[in-house]
């Protein structure tokens, strides 16, 4: 889900595009040139066609304006369960029990169950009968992308481009602002044979959902990559390669080289304000609605369609801001 409708523009000194050296072995390039340690792209309108139409919907589910954030609206509710009701049962007048809380998965990038990936789900409760406003703006939500799910159509290019990566050993990770049910559905029905690892989603436990660079941090971390950070002796000369001014903050630094190898594709200003800030290259996956993106500070590179990154990749990745 990519709902934020604004980005607050980046107050630090404008980095130099990036470069990777090319993934064909055959290619002759500048022995400098870092080597691209892997690729995390968004779900929705990145590896599925945009389902613009979803966002009104939930919109209007909640009563709020199109300035508003869905996910900071919901994060901003009370999950204070409501005050005792009871209900009256044709018996006579019964407690009412409170129902389960929706369960969120520990564990993200385990595929959840088959009955979790139908269009309806039993694990879904009804919005009405919840005790919170929270859980019950967080079941009409789920309910509008399950039913959404079941009309996900892949982007041209998809399987070529995964394909590509998977045999040039490019690692793949997935960061969205969904939940998991509609991230596993298009997994297993469009690229089954495909490995993503880790899958952050808005329910993975510590995270903030994109545009905070988190999820992309995270998931340098679980590759290993913040155990090529080099010693503190050296960060301030990385501080200097990086545009940073003044006193230089250890802990920024290293996140910035986490993200450093890394390119974020996504089709929304929040993709590229987390890749961005993460310090990774970006690619905007242009489409008829997101193009003026395209000259956005924060947008390194863009492509309308996937496998375009075959080529672009092959002979070796620049940024074009």
């Amino acid at each position: 889900m990519s709902t934020s409708t604004s980005v607050p523009p980046s107050e630090e000194p404008r980095r130099p595009p990036k470069r990777f050296a090319p993934l064909d072995p055959t290619v002759q390039h500048s022995q400098d040139l870092p080597r691209l340690k892997g690729v995390i792209f968004d779900v929705d309108g990145t590896l599925c066609l945009p389902q613009n139409y979803m966002f009104g919907e939930m919109r209007s589910a909640l009563g709020i304006p199109k300035s508003v954030d869905i996910i900071d609206h919901i994060r901003s509710l009370s999950n204070e369960p409501d005050t005792t009701t009871t209900s009256t049962t044709s018996q006579g007048n019964q407690s009412a029990q409170a129902p389960p809380k929706p369960r969120s998965p520990t564990d993200p990038s385990q595929p959840p169950s088959e009955e979790m990936l139908s269009a309806t789900s039993n694990d879904d409760p009804d919005p009405a009968l919840l005790t919170s406003p929270q859980a019950r703006a967080v079941a009409m939500i789920k309910a509008i992308e399950r039913r959404a799910m079941s009309s996900q159509r892949p982007q041209p290019g998809l399987q070529e481009v995964m394909a590509y990566l998977t045999r040039r050993g490019v690692r793949k990770a997935l960061c969205t602002r969904n939940f998991p049910a509609p991230v596993h559905h298009l997994l297993s029905n469009h690229l089954p044979d495909e490995e993503f690892h880790p899958i952050v989603t808005r329910e993975t436990e510590g995270i903030q959902p994109k545009p905070s660079p988190e999820g992309l941090w995270m998931i340098a971390q679980e590759w290993g990559l913040d155990r090529e950070v080099p010693g503190e002796e050296s960060l301030a000369s990385i501080a200097i390669g990086l545009g940073e001014q003044g006193e230089v903050d250890p802990l920024e630094v290293t996140k910035q080289v986490l993200g450093s190898g890394l390119i974020m594709v996504g089709d929304s200003l929040d993709d590229m304000a987390a890749g961005y800030r993460a310090g990774a290259a970006t690619v905007l996956l242009v489409n008829e609605e997101n193009e003026a993106l395209s000259k956005h500070e924060y947008t390194g590179l863009s492509v309308r369609r996937l496998d375009e990154l075959v080529d672009i990749l092959d002979r070796g990745f620049e940024e074009t801001r």
